[in-house]
């Protein structure tokens, strides 16, 4: 995993610091190697994590083919590689490394755009056509990897990161009323392809771009799409085990080892079963908070603690484990580093707390390790799936916060209901780009809040654990993110996945996987309900955070006092968030989080010393 930079103008480049130093803005999500490359018109810089062929594969990567040069700079990983290589030797090309990145910048030499078809894998990455005198660019089907990108004066820059981009120092950060309007309806989340910044963009996921000529021509590529099952119900459990194995098993291969994150989930517990079958004595992965299990209150989506599961799976398979402890202040400080590391207020100490745990897990040597993301999205593991409240919402089923949006914000930013009739037609407007082949209404709503859920829920926290990850230079790999499995599996009925069938009126989460793997892992994790990512109940915690809102507030120079209701954030502090009735980003962002947010923020504001034009 890496981090790639570059910029497109017309006339030759003849300074080489600009795109030095974007690609120093993005260096930590490669501490192995970084360089840049310029020529002609056209710089590309890469900061690199060796990953495979740790000594041949720096980057950008340049190759001669019948008298034209191609550079790519790539940041991801390519589970077929070798499927691929010998492909390409077929077609008479000699390959000098091991890495993927060679293979792929020779498929774009062969097969052009067509490329994308042939690839399983995760990745962002741009190719410099000299032939064509062109850049392309790609992103995975599912958008794991990121890759940004904005054009002014008719010159074309992108990077991993927006930060890239802005250390250029020719594109400003500045907010107008469309990008507060994201922030505050959708926030975490935002509108595929849009940033909190003006005028900068995200390539989406399965799109692919080509600048050419001064003109920039995006294509998609690949979505979701419902096909008729014509697998009975037996062979599709067989299919998923097969898929999920494979999936996994293609994204064990490392130079450097590999680890596990153990939840004592399903989806964790099925992966690390998985690689322990695979890889002997295993490494694995726990995060908790300090006094959690003290201060742990069972709720209506959140019944037990992970860490008695942990205790379960890793006795079971035997693993080398390490209970990674999250402190206060280590959720607290770490707030602060995730806007810089994901360049825009995010999902608060849900981000921190991951920060924490990956920054653990890279001191201890780790550069590789595997996560169960991405599963529930996909075989139907949220309660919106299945809830009949959330499911009748007008708006997205896991922020049903139109009201507290609409007070937070400062009255005279929005007319009345303005946000809430954003957050309808952002809604209304994905789904335009989805057709479900039933006519069953329970089974359309399913594929539609399928749809929805990893165009928005799962992008942001797949953002979410890319920037805090790669924040610390550890790369986390995501089986389930496998293409071939959002394929397969969003083309099964709505009831097979909550194990509905046979007249059976109780639902089942992840029914599929469950049967796939009941006899993989212990009854007690097959049978254990889901629960979101864990948080911390400390009152210490929620302490910091309302003292520090205070004094944002109480400083009359604070920049959020540009854009929040300061009364009624006032009112929420007065009474510890008592009459909140409504959660700002579901269970994962409840009061303390929504305090974090504001916090976040302001910092945000402050630290890239953003222009409000309104």
């Amino acid at each position: 995993m890496c981090g790639i930079c570059g910029y497109v103008q017309k006339d030759k480049i003849n300074d080489t610091q600009k795109i030095i130093n974007m690609k120093n803005a993005i260096s930590k999500r490669g501490n192995s190697d970084n360089n840049v490359v310029v020529t002609g018109n056209v710089a590309l810089g890469h900061a690199r994590l060796s990953i495979i062929d740790v000594k041949f594969g720096k980057q950008p990567l340049k190759k001669e083919i019948n008298g034209h040069s191609y550079i790519i700079s790539y940041n991801g990983e390519l589970y077929n590689t070798n499927v691929l290589r010998n492909i390409l030797i077929a077609r008479g090309y000699e390959i000098e490394t091991e890495c993927d990145t060679e293979v792929m910048l020779l498929l774009y030499i062969e097969f052009k755009e067509k490329m994308l078809k042939f690839i399983n894998g995760i990745f962002a990455f741009a190719i410099y056509d000299e032939k064509d005198n062109s850049i392309f660019l790609a992103k995975d089907r599912l958008g794991i990897k990121p890759l940004f990108y904005t054009l002014k004066n008719d010159i074309l820059y992108f990077s991993s990161e927006i930060k890239g981009i802005l250390a250029s120092n020719d594109i400003s950060p500045v907010v107008s009323k469309s990008e507060l309007i994201e922030l505050f309806s959708l926030g975490p989340a935002h509108t595929p392809g849009k940033t909190y910044f003006k005028d900068i963009f995200e390539l989406e996921a399965g799109h692919c771009a080509t600048y050419k000529n001064g003109e920039l021509i995006i294509k998609k590529y690949w979505d979701l799409e419902d096909k008729k099952m014509i697998d009975s119900d037996d062979e599709i459990i067989d299919n998923v085990k097969y898929l999920v194995n494979d999936a996994t098993r293609r994204q064990l291969v490392s130079d450097v080892g590999v680890s596990c994150m153990l939840s004592g989930g399903l989806d964790s517990s099925i992966l690390t079963k998985i690689a322990s079958d695979n890889i002997h004595n295993i490494r694995t992965y726990s995060i908790n908070y300090e006094n959690n299990d003290n201060d742990f209150t069972p709720n209506s989506y959140q019944l037990t603690k992970d860490s008695d599961f942990v205790k379960i799976m890793t006795k079971y398979l035997n693993t080398n484990h390490k209970n990674i402890i999250v402190t206060d202040d280590d959720l607290f400080n770490n707030l602060y580093e995730c806007v810089i590391a994901r360049d825009m207020p995010g999902m608060a100490d849900i981000d921190s707390s991951m920060y924490t745990f990956c920054k653990e897990i890279t001191n201890n040597n780790e550069k590789v390790i595997l996560s169960g993301e991405c599963s529930d999205e996909i075989f139907g593991g949220y309660p919106w799936f299945y809830r009949e409240h959330l499911k009748r919402a007008e708006g997205f089923p896991w922020a049903l916060s139109e009201n507290l949006r609409e007070n937070l914000v400062k009255k005279d930013i929005f007319t009345p209901n303005e946000i809430t009739d954003y957050i309808i037609s952002c809604k209304n407007n994905t789904l335009k780009n989805i057709s479900v082949l039933s006519t069953d209404e329970f089974e359309k709503k399913f594929k539609q809040t399928t749809y929805l859920t990893v165009k928005y829920f799962m992008n942001t926290l797949v953002e979410r654990t890319d920037r805090t990850s790669m924040r610390t230079s550890l790369e986390v790999r995501v089986p389930y993110a496998d293409h071939r499995i959002f394929e397969y599996v969003f083309g099964i009925d709505a009831k097979l996945k909550l194990g509905l069938r046979n007249n059976n009126s109780e639902v089942c989460e992840k029914y599929i996987l469950k049967k796939a793997f009941k006899e993989d892992i212990p009854t007690d994790i097959s049978s254990r309900k889901k629960s979101p990512f864990p948080k911390t109940y400390s009152k210490k915690y929620l302490d910091m955070l309302e003292n520090k809102l205070k004094e944002i507030i109480d400083n009359p120079k604070s920049r959020i006092h540009d854009v929040i209701n300061i009364e009624y954030v006032n009112s929420l502090l007065s009474n510890h968030g008592k009459d909140l009735t409504e959660n700002l980003f579901g269970q994962l962002m409840t009061y303390p989080q929504t305090i974090a947010f504001l916090i976040q923020i302001d910092y945000w504001l402050t630290a890239y010393n953003i222009k409000i034009e309104l």
